[in-house]
């Protein structure tokens, strides 16, 4: 299964997500690829620090690079899970043919809508809330992932 985490600048919320999600699923046995990109990404960017600090605190390593979001990830993806509703408009507009593989991650998730928060600019701590909040919805995402997978 092709995971595909898509938020603004693919340097905060989606390569934590990215980089959590891959530890959630080896300690949960799911057989997943986990990648990351961002609707107004540069190749090549650096993650934040204090992304990489937020998740070190975790023994999680964040050796990423950023990704402009692509038509080829989104065909490689078999869910596409957006930071925001409107990442997630923005790729329905643009990419209509794969509006039935994305969501935002909470509506996916929880089965509510609403944001995941951008720590971008802040404190550690700031980002560590986003980390904290992250790692709740993606253990929900990895429960009902592997629930869909074994009805499927």
């Amino acid at each position: 299964m092709n995971i595909l985490f898509v938020c603004t600048g693919n340097t905060c919320r989606s390569p934590m997500a990215q980089a959590l999600f891959a530890s959630i699923a080896d300690e949960k046995g799911l057989q997943v690829t986990v990648k990351s990109a961002g609707i107004f990404a540069s190749d090549a960017g650096k993650a934040s620090p204090q992304a990489v600090e937020a998740l070190f605190e975790k023994s999680i390593p964040l050796n990423h690079s950023s990704s402009k979001l692509t038509e080829e990830l989104l065909h490689e993806a078999d869910y596409v899970f957006t930071m925001t509703i409107q990442h997630k408009q923005l790729i329905v507009e643009q990419y209509a043919h794969v509006k039935d593989k994305v969501f935002t991650l909470k509506e996916f998730a929880t089965g509510s809508e609403g944001d995941v928060s951008d720590p971008f600019g802040g404190s550690l701590s700031i980002y560590q809330e986003t980390r904290d909040e992250l790692e709740t919805l993606l253990y929900q995402l990895a429960k009902k992932l592997k629930q869909d997978h074994k009805s499927s």
